[in-house]
Order: structure tokens, then sequence, then C-alpha cells
């Protein structure tokens, strides 16, 4: 038995398909698209019912991708039920689409979801006047509190097909409402909050406020657990040694490689953890909607901010956050930009060459190239816009009501999010770390020798510009694993810096290693996000095109200005 969950985003569909199943659903995507696709199973009275969350919309009229795949798929793949999701406090507009999956005559059933927050708000519905009036079951459910969950199985085993007949939609919706619901005006202190955090000044403040909270739990919390790992997968590297080639590519290509995943997971859990509260409790929509004008200038729009400020940290989770934008355009220049937002890995990158050449303004030159990824970013983003993904950057949300989350809500989101990052990401990850480990072995296992040096040396004239030696070249290289082995690979193989730079040229270096090609993390999870290596590809392209320019262009610019 299947059953298709269709409804309006942020009506509550997925913390219904987690109490129906346990939170024992699926992630993945729909055939052909990026789209994300959660899938459940639930045994019913003995018999086993395939839950399917369609994505959230507001009508069938297919203008926009993921209205297309709702309605292709209840059209084509003829689900045995519909489950209509309706948020309680919106009726009127909810009902919409309930009239238009009416005229597909499919047996339906309707969750009428977050009852306890129309409540709260003096709103009254007449369930069984409803329930007269469309012909099919009507369930008062609090999914995040499983409340009314097993009123809601029955229902299923017993649908009916709605056969009513109207004109016009709209009005016919209107009519409804008028005949079944009840409301009195209720000013709580919830509604006096939400004017502030949504108010046109103090509204922004809040938010960064809220962001830079976000990060240090994101980042900081995490600290102990990725050093923890870190330490454990070092040993366990060291423990096996590279006594022989099979322990050389089981220590320092496997191992090594399953590390390089494992070690952002905390990164991500703590972020999934945080972002799945704000998303939760009502705040990330409202975020969302401060912030759309300001994006609107770049062709993006309110929901892109989130993922971009995260890029900070980690571009890995930052990627994986744009799955809450849902214009699927503005998702992808999102993901295409993000890494020029500078995360935390380049940071010893920028440390060390600041500390070495400019150490009276090291602060001032690090926060300069934070300024230059966050410039380059929302630029890049205008012209991808203009010309690669035409068209508005359409923003319409839902604002759902405040609500305290569930601890098992989030830790449910949370898992699902994490697992599929695992899944994903890490087996290309582990293939692409064998090769990395083949170059930097072979055919002699100094890098100088090897493949990954000689390559370092085959392409040292491209960067004679900028006049870096092959070391800086292989640095740049063993940073497309990771870019923390930039500074590893550059204390391995450079002496003295003073010796290879100009302060102009190590600037140029900085600000090259801010923009070049994504790690390897990133590129994985580009792919895994955009279902494409087209897109993939020209990350590297164009990644590495304007890191060109702009270190070559500022090296010689600073070298004629001021730097000698």
């Amino acid at each position: 038995m299947r059953v298709a969950m269709v409804g309006n985003p942020n009506v509550g569909k997925t913390a219904l398909l987690n109490a129906i199943t346990g939170g024992s659903f699926e992630v993945g995507n729909f055939p052909g698209t990026t789209v994300e696709k959660k899938e459940g199973k639930a045994k019913i009275k003995g018999v086993e019912v395939d839950f399917v969350d369609l994505p959230g919309i507001y009508s069938l009229e297919a203008y926009s991708l993921d209205e297309k795949i709702a309605r292709d798929y209840l059209v084509n793949e003829k689900p045995d039920v519909v489950l209509n999701v309706i948020d309680a406090t919106n009726l009127e507009r909810n009902l919409y689409l309930t009239l238009q999956v009416c005229k597909l005559r499919i047996p339906m059933v309707i969750a009428l979801n977050m009852v306890d927050e129309a409540k709260k708000r003096g709103i009254e519905i007449d369930v069984k006047k409803l329930q007269e009036i469309l012909g099919v079951p009507v369930v008062e459910t609090v999914a995040v509190e499983s409340k009314g969950i097993d009123k809601l199985k029955n229902a299923i085993f017993n649908p009916s097909v709605c056969r009513i007949e109207f004109e016009n939609r709209q009005k016919f919706a209107e009519q409804i409402a008028e005949q079944v619901v009840r409301k009195t005006e209720k000013l709580t202190h919830l509604d006096v909050l939400d004017e502030v955090f949504t108010d046109s000044i103090l509204g922004i403040p809040i938010f960064f406020s809220v962001m830079w909270m976000l990060f240090r739990f994101t980042y900081d919390v995490a600290s102990p657990f990725v050093n923890a790992i870190d330490l454990l997968f070092s040993t366990i590297s060291d423990a096996v040694g590279d006594g022989s080639v099979i322990a050389s590519l089981i220590s320092h290509g496997v191992i090594k490689g399953v590390g390089s995943v494992l070690v952002f997971v905390p990164n991500i859990a703590f972020l999934f953890i945080a972002l799945a509260f704000m998303e939760l409790s009502g705040y990330m929509a409202r975020a969302a909607f401060i912030m759309d004008r300001t994006m609107s200038r770049f062709g993006l729009n309110g929901r892109a901010v989130i993922p971009l400020i995260m890029g900070f940290g980690c571009n890995v989770p930052a990627i994986m956050a744009t799955r809450a934008i849902d214009d699927r355009k503005v998702r992808l220049t999102t993901i295409l930009v993000n890494p020029f937002m500078s995360c935390s890995a380049r940071l010893p990158i920028y440390i060390l060459f600041a500390g070495t050449f400019f150490p009276s303004m090291a602060s001032a030159a690090i926060m300069s190239l934070y300024m230059l990824g966050v410039l380059l970013a929302l630029v890049s983003a205008f012209f991808l816009r203009r010309f690669a993904f035409k068209g508005e950057a359409e923003f319409i949300m839902e604002i759902p009501p405040y609500r305290v989350p569930k601890f098992s809500a989030i830790a449910k989101l949370t898992w699902s999010r994490v697992k599929h990052f695992l899944e994903k990401a890490g087996t290309i990850i582990l293939a692409m770390s064998v090769v990395i480990w083949f170059l930097t072995n072979y055919p002699s296992s100094t890098v100088g020798e090897s493949y990954a040096g000689m390559i370092g040396k085959v392409l040292e004239p491209l960067f004679a510009p900028m006049h870096w030696s092959w070391e800086l070249v292989v640095a740049l290289i063993m940073g497309f694993v990771a870019k923390e082995v930039v500074v590893e690979t550059i204390g391995i193989t450079v002496g003295d810096l003073h010796s290879l730079l100009t302060p102009a040229q190590a600037f140029g270096f900085m600000i090259f290693s801010l923009l070049y090609m994504p790690c390897l993390a990133t590129l994985a999870v580009i792919r895994s996000e955009t279902g494409s290596w087209k897109w993939t590809a020209f990350a590297v392209g164009y990644s590495f095109m304007l890191a060109y320019v702009m270190a070559f262009l500022l090296t010689e610019t600073l070298s004629l200005r001021w730097w000698e």
C-alpha cells in the first residue's frame, strides 16, 4: 500500500512522517532531479505501508519543479491513498491545494495538523462540518507531539474519494473556511516577540547575533570531537604504519581517506542540530524573510544567506544546508559560489603567511581576505543568475508558528542529514584519497620525486607570472585533498618562506588559496547536491580561473605600488 503525503510547505509533513514511521525513513532524490525525496515504511494493521513525502507545494499547476514532481507522481504513480496535510492555523489557503487534489479522484485522508497552535491563536475548526463538506476523513493531529497518529493510521485504511463540484477554487475555499472556522483574536507574548524579530531595523542585527551564536556552537562545541576523531585516525594510521605498499595504502590511503570524511561529521552534526532547532522553532523562515531584500539584489533570495554564512566554518555542511532553498536556480547558484566563503580550513594558511610577511597588520590582511571572498561570492552570484540561471529569484515562504522543538525531532532530522552525507560524499572521497595517495608515493615517497612533485614542476611555468616555485605548487595540489594540508606540505618542502616570496607574492598566494578549487570533500558534496558532473567541473574551472586572475592582478598591483 502506497501513501503520498501532500501539503503546503511547513505544514509538518516530515514531522508527521517521523511520527508515523518512528523516524525510519530514507532520504534520496526524485529520479533525474536534485529535489529531496523522503520515503518511509510503517506496519499498520499487519500491512506494510509505504509513505512518500512529496515536496511542499501551493498548487498542482506545475509552474515550479516541485509542483511538477508532485503532480507527475500523483498522476503517473497512482498512489493508493493521498494523505493531505493541512495547517490548521491557515485553513483557507491550504484548502486551495486540497481542492486541486480532489479533482484527481484519488482516495484521500486529511490530517488537520498544528491544531494546538490554532487553539492558542483562538482558532476553532468544526472538524465534523469540514468532513461533511469535503466527503473525506479529517483527523486532528499534532505531529511534533505524536498526537492523533493512531487515529490517522486507522483513517488511512478508510479513505474516501472527494467528489465535490465547484467552479472557482479560491472562492469555494473561502466559503468552506467561513462555514467551519471560528476565530477569536488573541495577542500573545510570541506575537510581540515576532514583531521585534521581523522588524526592518532590529531584525538584521538580531539575525547576525543568532548566526554568530550558531557559528560558535557549530565549530567551537564540535572542536573537541573533531580533534578526537582526528587523533583516533592518526593513531590507527600510525599503528598500521607504512612498512609495505599494502600497509601504506591502508594507512595513508584508506584510513586517512575515511578520516578525511569522518572528521567533518561533528561539524556537520552540530550545524544540523542548530539548523534543525532554528527550522523547527520557526525562526529560520523569519531569518530568510528579513534578509530577502538584500540578497535579491544579487539574484538570490533570503534562504541563501544562512548557507553562505555557514561557509565561513566549513563549505561541506554549508552546501548541504542549501536544501532549505526551494528555488532550484537559486540553490545551484548558492552551491557554486559557497566555496568563496573562506572556510576555517584556510585560516592556518592565512595565519602562516600573514604572521610571516605582515606581522604588524596580520589581522587586517586576514580580514581583507574574508571580505574579498564575500564580495566575489555575491558578484559571481549576480552574473550566474544573469547569464546561466536566468529568471526571477522567487521567494514564497510560509511563516510557521513559534514552538519549542522536541529533542527527538531534532535528533531524527539531524541523523537523516548526517547519514545522507556519509553515504553520498564518503564513497567519492575515499576513492579520490587513494588516487592522491598513489600520486604522492610513486615512483618515490619523497614529495619532490613523486608524481605529485613531477606535476608541480610541470605546472610551475603556469604560475611563473606570480613567481611561485614548484614547492608552493605542490602545496596547492595537496590542498585539493584538504586545505589544511597546504601548511603541512609547505612545512615539509619549504625551508624559509622569505627566500621564496616577496610580501606582494605572498599576499597573492593567500588570495589564490582563498579562491582556487574547492577541497575534495566540498567537490564531492557539490557533485552529490547538484547531481551534475558538469556543474562540479564548472566549480573547479571557474574558481581556478578567478583565483589565478585575482592573484596575478593583486600581486602585480601590490608589487608596483607598495611592496617591491
